[in-house]
Order: C-alpha cells, then sequence, then structure tokens
C-alpha cells in the first residue's frame, strides 16, 4: 500500500519568475521602398506597409514588371547577400483618406544631427523651378502626391525599417525631403541620379543620406540609359545591410544589374571631392566608389554608431529590469558600468571597434574605456533622483584601408 507525500511546499517554498529579455526593436538591415500605387487593383490590396521576399509577390497586389516598384525590387533581391524582405509602402495621392490632411501634424520635425530644425518635404512633383533646401522656401514635389514627410512617417509607425528609397520619386523637392526626413528620425536615405551636372540637393552637412551618380553608364548612350541604374543606391544598400553593423565598409563593392559608369579623370575627381559615390570598373571589377554620406561621414560609421546606441541602450535597460532593484550603491553601478562594457566588447569582437594594441614602448592602447562615478561622488539630491549621470566611455574605431600607397625600388 503506498504511503501519502506531503507536499513539500510545506518546507521548501519555492517560486520561479520568467524574465523576459528585452530587446530594442531596431532593425539595422531592412529597407523602406516609398512607390506609387498600381495601375490596377491586383489579388490582394496593399493598405499599410507590406513586407514582401521576392519581386514576384508585388504583381499579386497589382504592380506590373515594368512598375518602379517591381523593377526596383528586382535589383534589391539580385544583390548578394540579399534582404530576406523589403518593406513597401505607396505613397497616397493627395486627397487619399488620412492622407494629407491629418497627418501632416504628426510628420516628425525634430531636431536633426547639427540640433536645428529640420523640416518635413512637401507634396507634389512636377515642378522644376530653383529650390531652397529644407527649411527654407517652401517647395513643391510629387505633383497629385501627399506630402512625402506624411508617407515616410506612415511607415515609420506600421514596419520598423532602417534603410529609405524612393523608387519613382527623382524630384529634388522629394529628394530633398526625403533627406530632412532621415536625419530627424535616424534613419539612413540613399539616392541617386544620373544628370552629371545636376545633383538634386546643393547642402551637403547631412550625415544620414548618401549620394550615387550612376549616369554615363559605360557602353550605353546618354538617352538610353539602363532602367536598373535608377536604383543604384537600393542595391548598393541591400548588398550592405546584409553584413552586420561594424564588419562592412561600403567601398569596393559589387552590384549586380547595374551599370559602371565610363567617367574621365576631371569628373572623378569632382565628384570624389562632392562626396558623391560612384559605380566604376577597376581590374575587370565593377565596383563602388567611395562609401561617404554627403557630410563626408563615412557610412559604415553612421551605421555602425546608431547599433552601438541601440545596443547599450537594451543591455542597460535590461539590468534595470531584470533585478528586482539596482541599488544606487557602488555594486549597483557597477552592474551599468558591466553593461555598458559588453556591449563595446561585442562591438569590438564583430570589428567595429578597434582592438587594445601598443605603440612603439609597448604601453597598451586600450579598443574602449568606461568610467563611471562612485556614489560618494554624487551628491545626495543625485542619488534622491534616482537618475544615474555621468556614465562615459570612448572607444576607437577600427576604421577600413580604402587606399594604399607603396613606393620601392629595384636594384642590380
Amino acid at each position: 500500500m503506498a504511503m501519502k507525500n506531503n507536499p513539500l511546499n510545506d518546507i521548501v517554498k519555492c517560486d520561479i519568475d520568467v524574465s523576459s529579455p528585452g530587446s530594442s526593436g531596431a532593425s539595422f538591415d531592412a529597407i523602406l521602398l516609398v512607390v506609387p500605387g498600381p495601375g490596377e487593383s491586383g489579388e490582394k490590396t496593399m493598405e499599410r506597409t507590406t513586407a514582401v521576399s521576392a519581386a514576384d509577390e508585388l504583381l499579386d497586389y497589382g504592380f506590373k514588371t515594368e512598375d518602379p516598384a517591381y523593377l526596383a525590387a528586382m535589383v534589391a533581391f539580385s544583390q548578394i547577400p540579399s534582404p530576406d524582405t523589403l518593406y513597401v509602402c505607396v505613397r497616397k495621392t493627395a486627397g487619399e483618406e488620412d492622407g494629407a490632411g491629418g497627418l501632416l501634424e504628426e510628420a516628425d520635425q525634430s531636431a536633426g544631427e547639427d540640433g536645428t530644425e529640420i523640416p518635413g518635404g512637401s507634396g507634389a512633383e512636377g515642378s522644376k523651378e530653383e529650390t531652397q533646401e529644407p527649411g527654407n522656401e517652401e517647395e513643391t514635389g510629387a505633383s497629385g502626391y501627399e506630402d512625402l514627410a506624411i508617407t515616410l512617417s506612415r511607415a515609420g509607425r506600421e514596419a520598423e525599417f532602417y534603410g529609405i528609397h524612393i523608387t519613382a520619386f527623382k524630384d529634388p523637392s522629394d529628394v530633398k525631403a526625403a533627406v530632412a526626413w532621415a536625419e530627424a528620425n535616424e534613419k539612413l536615405f540613399g539616392f541617386e541620379y544620373s544628370d552629371l551636372g545636376s545633383c538634386p540637393v546643393s547642402n551637403f552637412s547631412y550625415y544620414r543620406s548618401f549620394c550615387v551618380y550612376s549616369g554615363s553608364a559605360d557602353g550605353y548612350t546618354l538617352d538610353q540609359q539602363p532602367a536598373e541604374n535608377q536604383y543604384a543606391a537600393l542595391a548598393w544598400m541591400a548588398k550592405c545591410f546584409g553584413y552586420d553593423p561594424g564588419t562592412e565598409t561600403w567601398h569596393l563593392k559589387e552590384l549586380a544589374a547595374i551599370v559602371p559608369s565610363a567617367l574621365g579623370t576631371d569628373q572623378k575627381k569632382e565628384l570624389g571631392e562632392g562626396h558623391i559615390n560612384t559605380f566604376l570598373r577597376y581590374a575587370g571589377c565593377n565596383c563602388t566608389i567611395g562609401g561617404m554620406t554627403l557630410s563626408g561621414e563615412w557610412i559604415d560609421v553612421i551605421r555602425f554608431r546608431d547599433w552601438l546606441k541601440a545596443d547599450m541602450q537594451t543591455r542597460v535597460f535590461q539590468v534595470l529590469k531584470s533585478n528586482r532593484k539596482v541599488p544606487f550603491t557602488d555594486s549597483g553601478i557597477g552592474l551599468v558600468e558591466g553593461a555598458m562594457e559588453r556591449s563595446l566588447k561585442e562591438g569590438q569582437d564583430i570589428g567595429g571597434i578597434a582592438p587594445t594594441e601598443y605603440d612603439s614602448d609597448d604601453n597598451a592602447i586600450p579598443g574602449y574605456q568606461v568610467s563611471v562615478p562612485r556614489v560618494s561622488d554624487l551628491t545626495e539630491a543625485q542619488r534622491k533622483s534616482r537618475k544615474l549621470p555621468n556614465c562615459n566611455y570612448s572607444a576607437r574605431l577600427a576604421g577600413a584601408i580604402h587606399v594604399v600607397e607603396i613606393k620601392g625600388y629595384l636594384t642590380f
């Protein structure tokens, strides 16, 4: 006869909490395509920003193979590595429900990299008049379409993306509006142009937008350029987003479906001095030249910086969330310091931050350093506020080698 067991809770009470890990939600490989709507209805309706994993999926929404949306997706998915998905957002026509009327106030017009207010773009295409940079005179964009800032803000609420390409909207006012929106919302925007003397922007102080000159295609006349070259910036973004932030440089990358430009020495020099990237042929290879944003900063540095910010924020948040309490003591501050160090170490392991190196006297030059205050250094008011100030770090970027200079001599 079996004997009855009393519950162990009488002696050992055991409760287990399951803590969900924090996640930043930030994605540094997702690209948004802003496209005109399809000419006719399809089997499906693209009512909101939609993820597609192949260009042919757009055919179900009524797009045709000759439409910019389809051609752009084909170019993006042709790259190696290629994106798993693309987000597609249809730019509404003016007057569509919840279009230009009510959403303008929701468009994010916060400060950009330099701290100045950057307004959103304008609405309608067609005007080719001389225009000012965003923030000066009012401009018109694609005729009959909603303000581009409204489109981007709507897409930002519906999907998590990092890169932006406006496939069929080449009007300078639309390009400038996208530049401004990307700057204010910590995104990366890429665009291209094909008229050598007509870059659509003249203000090159932006850190989050890059430009590719994709005209003068080798073997093509000026009036018969390959259609795929209209999406050169998208192709470049699609390929480089296939690499983890910090592991890549955008220089010397081969792009599928894009034809290199045939440029003279003076033209290459002028474009390079203006931080305009190109796609040229060297040693039998077609490859990107440059890798800079409009400001002259390296694209990979901006992307890695954004990743590091998101990663460190998430790790510190996880410390605060996973502990019942992080005490305002030296040991509690140490938990925050440890989270910062783990983020920097991850950045170092993937190649974005330089390793510890040594000078000619064998003195160590650390790749990164973290400093946090001691409790004794903080005032009573600071401790009472429960806000921990003065958590700082410095790190050396690993960078990349783009050009090599070699000198030598031969003797008998």
